[in-house]
């Protein structure tokens, strides 16, 4: 698009400043070029009879050359800061064809600084680093991972008993869970055979509240999501009135089943402890 725009007392009409900040890639900010433009354009059209001092143009192009300097300056701290965020927790977006936007939550795994801007590697795709969303604190992306679980309470009676069902949350990903423990009061493990699993829900046998004494009990919950192991402690809270407890019961348990690991191969002597026992028998 020419420059040519009308002039009067030897300054170009703001038409002229409108077409050009349309021109620079569709911002509202006036470019190297386009200042550069500007000048030749307002030197070409000068008034002859009042023409702007030599004094005037050095003015201007100093104060640009400052403002572009800050400019640069700016850019390159932004693009320091993105470099100290490789291994940050972050959200970053993108846009799709038809305008909406696409979340994504990760780990920076790197930062590639080219054309003067920082591009953010999260999941193995680049994010311009205009399109970070957020920041969180270490460890926030692992914890929405973990398995979940709601405050529960029960008010048992053991003249008309119940069974008890509730709901988990056992997780995504790394941190999923596939099976719960139930520990009363810290101590008591539930014996999973009076616990019955359906999905994301769990029932307990009502036969395990007759063996509490009456009063208000607690029963927290053990994940088996491994190495985390996470417990909602406390989580449900029981009232029992009623009940009977006897003794010699398999309602509870010694061994807690999510700690439970596989059988590990039995230890190997070292080659030297073998080597040393079989001197000793020589000698």
């Amino acid at each position: 698009m020419a420059l040519i725009q009308p002039v009067k007392d030897g300054k170009i009409e703001n038409t002229a400043i409108e077409s050009t900040k349309k021109e620079t890639k569709g911002t509202s900010e006036l470019g190297k070029d386009a200042f550069l433009q500007l000048l030749v354009a307002q030197m070409k059209y000068q008034d002859p009879l009042n023409p702007t001092s030599d004094t005037e143009y050095i003015a201007q192009l100093a104060q640009f050359s400052q403002l572009e300097q800050m400019q640069n300056l700016a850019a390159t701290n932004e693009n320091s800061q993105m470099l100290s965020m490789v291994g940050k927790e972050v959200c970053v977006s993108s846009e799709n064809e038809d305008g909406t936007l696409n979340y994504k939550q990760g780990v920076v795994e790197g930062v590639t600084i080219s054309g003067g801007k920082a591009y953010l590697t999260v999941d193995g795709s680049l994010y311009d680093s205009e399109h970070l969303v957020e920041v969180y604190e270490a460890g926030y992306l692992l914890e929405q991972k973990m398995p979940k679980m709601a405050s529960q309470y029960y008010a048992y009676d053991g003249v008309s008993p119940k069974n008890f069902s509730f709901e988990v949350d056992f997780g995504t990903e790394e941190a999923k869970a596939t099976e719960i423990a139930l520990i009363v009061d810290g101590e008591h493990i539930i014996n999973p055979d009076y616990i019955r699993k359906n999905d994301n829900y769990f029932t307990i046998n009502q036969d395990v509240f007759h063996q509490l004494t009456p009063g208000k009990h607690f029963i927290s919950v053990m994940f088996n999501n491994d190495p985390y192991y996470t417990t909602k402690e406390d989580v449900i809270e029981v009232d029992v009135i009623n009940s009977e407890p006897k003794e010699n019961t398999d309602v509870f348990v010694q061994n807690n089943p999510v700690e439970n690991k596989p059988n590990q191969p039995e230890e190997v002597e070292s080659e030297g402890d073998t080597n040393t026992e079989n001197n000793e028998q020589t000698v």
